[in-house]
């Protein structure tokens, strides 16, 4: 027992003086690590940069790490402050366009906190320990946007009869480049609203659009969430009531990252070109997200549908048709002298 005792005793010394000795060296690093990925500059400085993706790409665990946006020089760097821990420290990212698509060099320099620093003193160095998480969110960040985002396909189901709704909606112009963005805040606004006032929803959020895009470049909408009940709001109010009757329309159907909805839509016009479809300028078309955020995370499996309302086709009114009856040729008798 006495042996088993001092044994015990010395782990004990030894582990505190691994502990004093880890505490005692320096938690200061500056690790940098860089990545080709095949994506254009602008994207990938536009996916970085929306802190909400933060999770599609983050190399550490959802609680261990949070992410601000301190500022952008141009299109070509990017600046955040991570928290890793409860340590703060300062992340750029920076992108050079290459041949096959752009090159990302991540740096992060700040301090270690004490289990990265017995990882650091394990593995010999910060370098191992950091960078290679480094490494592994430029992976991801080449995963998310290369192959998630790269996997989509489009399906024009046909003319379709759009049943009429009620709706609430929220409508906004904006450049067509913002759409996403400012369309995920109005929707979240939506649904607070929704929720706080306990109304029955009756279907799937959609998007219904006043100007798809405009000579400017700008387009103007409304996020919708379909009801069972018409709502009168206030006149000046952000959410108001709507209604639509039903409509024809040719729906096609985008499976992937949002990103590829005007091939949809390219994919839309050309079948109602090749059927002589005549879309209504007059109605609104629509957009209704099947599967999307946050039920589903991959891009790749995003379900959008697309509704483009048509004019119906005009019966052309048939000759009438006259029954005419052949007169009998008239028959003589014969006379017999």
């Amino acid at each position: 027992m006495r042996i088993l005792k001092y044994l015990f005793l010395l782990f004990l010394l030894l582990f505190i003086a691994f502990v004093v000795f880890v505490a005692t060296q320096p938690g200061d690093y500056k690790i940098m690590q860089t990545k080709e990925i095949a994506a254009p500059k602008e994207k990938l400085f536009q996916f970085i940069a929306n802190t909400n993706s933060f999770q599609e790409w983050s190399p550490w665990e959802e609680d261990e790490a949070l992410i601000a946006t301190v500022k952008n020089s141009s299109k070509d760097s990017l600046f955040h402050k991570i928290t890793i821990n409860e340590e703060p420290s300062n992340s750029s990212f920076h992108f050079q366009s290459t041949k096959k698509g752009t090159l990302v060099t991540w740096q992060m320099e700040g301090t270690l906190d004490l289990k990265s620093k017995i990882m650091s003193v394990l593995n010999g160095g910060a370098n191992p320990v950091i960078g290679s998480q480094l490494l592994k969110g430029l992976d991801n960040i080449n995963f998310y946007l290369v192959n998630e985002i790269g996997n989509f396909s489009i399906k024009t189901n046909g003319l379709i009869t759009k049943q009429a709704a009620n709706y609430l909606q929220q409508v906004a112009t904006c450049a067509v480049s913002d759409f996403e963005t400012k369309s995920k805040t109005m929707l979240q606004n939506m649904i607070s609203f929704v929720t706080k006032n306990n109304i029955t929803t009756t279907g799937l959020p959609f998007v219904r659009y006043t100007t798809k895009k405009s000579p400017d470049q700008k387009t103007t909408f409304a996020i919708c969430i379909p009801i069972k009940e018409r709502i009168f709001t206030l006149e000046g109010s952000q959410i108001s009531g709507g209604h639509f009757e039903a409509f024809d329309a040719v729906k096609t159907t985008l499976t992937g990252d949002y990103s590829h909805k005007e091939k949809a839509w390219k994919a839309a016009r050309s079948y109602m070109n090749k059927n002589k479809i005549t879309e209504d300028t007059a109605g609104k078309a629509i957009e209704i997200y099947q599967i999307s955020l946050p039920k589903e995370r991959k891009p790749s499996k995003w379900v959008t549908e697309i509704y483009i309302p048509v004019q119906k086709k005009r019966q052309e009114p048939q000759p009438e048709t006259v029954e005419t009856v052949e007169p009998t040729p008239e028959v003589k008798e014969n006379l017999v002298q």
